[in-house]
């Protein structure tokens, strides 16, 4: 069992490799059918967060509000793009 330090830690790491790929993916989706700026800006947005949301959470495992709500703009985002 993940002690709680070692658990926020991992979960941090993987969201950062989670908004890397992400970012990496939609780049190359940008790049190869063209997109608008307005369609590439949420993603960035939720990748921003994602960033920002693992590096405060590696900094101090209590600020797990941000992470939190990083992943629930992306799961809202990632809901919205599958709905529609």
């Amino acid at each position: 069992m993940l002690k709680g330090a070692t658990f926020t830690t991992n979960f941090a790491v993987v969201s950062i490799l989670f908004a890397a790929a992400h970012f990496a993916l939609e780049i190359l989706y940008t790049l190869q059918f063209g997109q608008t700026f307005l369609g590439l800006l949420p993603d960035l947005v939720a990748v921003t967060l994602l960033a920002a949301g693992s590096y405060f959470l590696i900094k101090d495992r209590h600020s797990t509000g941000v992470i939190c709500g990083a992943w629930g703009f992306t799961f809202s985002l990632h809901y919205r793009a599958w709905a529609w």
